[in-house]
């Protein structure tokens, strides 16, 4: 049998990666980059599952001074052990990690954070022995994080510190989401995680704390900080460090190279990767787009073993993702949310001033909503207009935008009040699968008969969409594309079978909306006839398609919540 390779899927431990045989992207060139950058203290963004604790891991264990004896087996194998650094294991490294705070109550968050503070300073001691029994009760009886840490700098004496701060934002994004309130009263002036900033800061002046690693998702804490630490470099601005976290395309081809087989499918395993995990681009000017790395090992993991992709492509432990999204959305007015995830999905983009400060002191506007979607991974920059310097921002890939799917039927849901567990969703789409697809469209009729006149003033066939994608991605049995290009044009609507599971019926649905005003049997047949060449046209284009023996074409013509069907024969 031929040798697993082992990935590091879910591990963050830079030690267990390079002693254990682990298989690791070598990202340590960034390190010598970092230091000649010509700054000290950094923060660095980017969306969750895109290795950063496993970078700062890299961090921890290149600076601390603790691994000296251990740097060869280490990093004798990687970039920055062939070419070390003049810091290499120089410092006497803190690092703190802020997630997993109980956020359910400003007590148990103040509490939280108050503890896992000084969880980390005690750890420190123990690895270092910089302070005695007495010094570390004094210490730990400090009933604030600010008092904490101020006595433990005050009593510090010992090598140059190398502060690290990973998932810096992760709690305090938990209170936003809650209660705006509450995360103002948390970072605000008198705010405890203000005043904990601010005495790392003094740190920094009295030169005790002399480098600063800061990762997380979102700007909000650090830009709600303001002049309580103001000294580090966004690094999210220097598009020499686009690169330094989530995979190349050139990355994830080395590592297809490794477990691939049969090497005349590499292309097309690529191109389905590229569908699912990539696109991600956090920099106007970057060259490459960023395959999520978390999402990539997983799906390697499996295919290796038996050269099948997995039975979900969609990463089980990205579902919580959908409940982030959700809570993330209630910090702006639901009304507002709905235009906006449904102005995504129409259009595939939106179009905003990307928000690189933001404040709370005003309402929470437009474009630092959009911006944030941008820093939480939820959208992506797709370019930039060249009359208005506007970014246009687009969903990044197959599984973001099952996401943003399943919230705007969520939204539709909560909107028109109705039942979730009564609609039925998935057993209706299973049906679609079987051959019926009547009962899925009845769903469709009877979401579009709850809508209001008003709602109908701007409406087309574009809505009709989304509202067919949503409701389908929830029972996730199709792989769904939409304006599917071919030499004729774009196909509406396709459903097709994911390429790990057999489905009996796959789908073209061509869509046309005849507004009720202008409705005539002259007018439906006229759009039906449209459609039914347009449909023709496009299994003509497209021999993939017009070769399906399980691929069933229909052209849809909604008038307000009443459709009509007709089947074409190919």
């Amino acid at each position: 049998m031929k040798k697993q390779i082992k990935f590091p899927y879910g591990i963050s431990n830079f030690a267990s990666i390079a002693e254990e045989g682990y298989y690791f992207v070598d990202k340590t060139p960034y390190i010598e980059q970092l230091e000649n950058w010509g700054d000290k203290y950094f923060s660095f963004l980017r969306p969750r599952r895109m290795g950063k604790s496993l970078f700062v891991s890299v961090l921890e264990y290149y600076y601390g001074k603790e691994h000296k004896d251990k740097f060869n087996s280490l990093f004798g194998k990687y970039y920055i052990g062939k070419n070390p650094t003049p810091l290499a294991n120089q410092f006497a490294v803190l690092k703190m990690d802020f997630s997993g705070i109980d956020t359910r109550t400003p007590e148990s968050a103040y509490q939280g954070f108050l503890e896992t503070v000084k969880t980390y300073l005690v750890g420190f001691n123990l690895l270092y022995k910089v302070f005695d029994i007495a010094q570390i009760e004094i210490i730990e009886s400090q009933s604030t994080p600010e008092g904490a840490v101020k006595r433990f700098f005050e009593s510090y004496e010992g090598s140059k510190i190398y502060l690290i701060l990973d998932e810096y934002d992760h709690f305090t994004n938990e209170l936003l989401t809650q209660d705006l309130n509450q995360f103002q009263s948390a970072v605000s002036q008198n705010g405890y995680v203000r005043k904990f900033y601010e005495a790392i800061k003094t740190a920094t002046q009295q030169g005790i704390v002399d480098r600063i690693f800061i990762t997380g998702v979102a700007p909000l804490t650090l830009d709600s900080l303001t002049s309580g630490f103001n000294i580090s470099t966004f690094l999210n601005e220097e598009v020499a460090f686009h690169d330094m976290m989530g995979f190349t395309e050139k990355e994830v081809a080395q590592i297809i190279d490794l477990i691939l087989e049969n090497k005349n499918k590499k292309n097309e395993l690529l191109k389905d990767l590229k569908h699912w995990y990539d696109g991600y681009r956090f920099h106007k000017h970057a060259d490459a787009r960023i395959y999520n790395s978390d999402m990539v090992l997983y799906f390697c993991k499996h295919f290796q073993r038996t050269q099948n992709y997995p039975n979900e492509m969609l990463d089980l432990n990205i579902a919580p993702d959908y409940g982030k999204l959700k809570s993330l959305l209630k910090v702006q007015n639901t009304e507002k949310n709905y235009e906006l995830i449904g102005e995504i999905l129409n259009n595939g983009f939106v179009e905003d001033n990307l928000v690189r400060q933001f404040s709370f002191e005003i309402d929470f506007a437009d474009n630092q909503f959009t911006s944030l979607l941008f820093y939480m991974g939820y959208l992506t920059i797709q370019g930039e207009d060249p009359y208005t310097g506007r970014v246009r921002f687009c969903i990044p890939n197959y599984v973001i935008k099952e996401l943003h799917w399943a919230y705007f039927a969520h939204l539709v849901v909560k909107r028109e009040s109705l039942n979730h567990s009564e609609l039925k969703v998935s057993d209706r789409v299973a049906d679609m699968a079987r051959g019926d697809i009547r009962p899925f469209l009845d769903l469709i009729q009877l979401i579009l008969s709850k809508l209001s006149n008003r709602d109908y003033q701007n409406f087309d066939e574009k809505y009709i969409k989304v509202l067919m994608m949503s409701f389908l991605s929830v029972a996730n049995i199709y792989v769904i594309v939409s304006e599917r290009e071919t030499a004729a044009g774009y196909i509406d609507l396709l459903l097709l079978a994911p390429e790990n599971r057999t489905v009996a019926n796959e789908y073209i649905f061509e869509i046309k909306y005849i507004k009720k005003s202008d409705f005539s049997e002259k007018q439906l047949a006229k759009q039906q006839q449209e459609a039914r060449n347009q449909v023709l046209k496009y299994l003509d284009a497209d021999p993939t398609l017009s070769t399906k023996k399980k691929l069933r074409t229909y052209t849809l013509v909604f008038v307000k919540d009443e459709v009509f069907v007709e089947e074409i024969e190919h």
